[in-house]
């Protein structure tokens, strides 16, 4: 399989994984199993061991001052496409995205540094690829964009499709999770976890959703008051 985020450097790799964790576990320390899958992507993603404590800080640190360090550093990536895709794919898994969800998102998108035109579209790439569920390794295509009616949309508004499918945590890491549970049988140890999040069925099954337990970002508003100075 690709190695994880490739072509960005280490430093944007750490800062992508390091939010996702801190986002996922925004409401409690994570426990010794989701460490292990958060890990797990870390070393898929080849990160050094600095970028590894540094990912770690962030999944069982709750004042949401390593969430912060993770977006500024964002904030110059196009790693902050895909970020956001995520967490829109996160938010919309269990078909009740509401009013303070898309909120949150939003807080974070424009914080990012991402427009109001561009959040939008990033919307419709969610959706439009959750109703037509394609295999994970059709989303890479050069031609996916063109199925969805988006190709010309996202060329006229800045985003980079290209650097946008290499970043999509919520294709490769159910992936990486399911290699992580045959790791695990093979060495006569049980795993809970479920390699496809709370979709049940891979596609675009958000790792945050797994990590979250399914609590979506109802108790995430406390961390971004914290770092967005509300």
């Amino acid at each position: 399989m690709e190695k994880l985020l490739k072509d960005y450097s280490d430093l944007e790799k750490g800062a992508y994984l390091g939010a996702i964790s801190s986002i996922a576990t925004a409401d409690h320390s994570a426990s010794e199993e989701e460490v292990e899958y958060i890990m797990a992507l870390a070393d898929s993603a080849s990160l050094s061991d600095e970028q590894k404590q540094a990912v770690r800080r962030a999944a069982t640190e709750l004042t949401g001052q390593e969430l912060k360090k993770c977006l500024d550093i964002l904030k110059d990536s196009d790693l902050k496409y895909s970020l956001v895709t995520d967490l829109i794919t996160f938010a919309e898994s269990d078909k009740k995205y509401s009013d303070d969800e898309r909120a949150n998102v939003e807080k974070i998108s424009q914080y990012l540094g991402i427009n109001q035109q561009q959040f939008n579209l990033l919307d419709q790439f969610v959706k439009k690829t959750a109703e037509t569920q394609p295999a994970p390794e059709e989303v890479t295509k050069p031609n996916f964009l063109s199925k969805l009616g988006l190709d010309q949309k996202f060329r006229n508004s800045g985003i980079n499709m290209s650097s946008l499918t290499k970043g999509l945590l919520g294709i490769a890491g159910p992936l990486i999770l399911a290699n992580l549970i045959r790791g695990r049988q093979s060495r006569g140890m049980s795993s809970s976890l479920n390699p496809f999040g709370m979709r049940g069925g891979g596609g675009l099954g958000s790792i945050i959703s797994m990590l979250s337990g399914g609590r979506g970002f109802s108790r995430t508003g406390n961390m971004f008051n914290r770092v967005f100075g509300l």
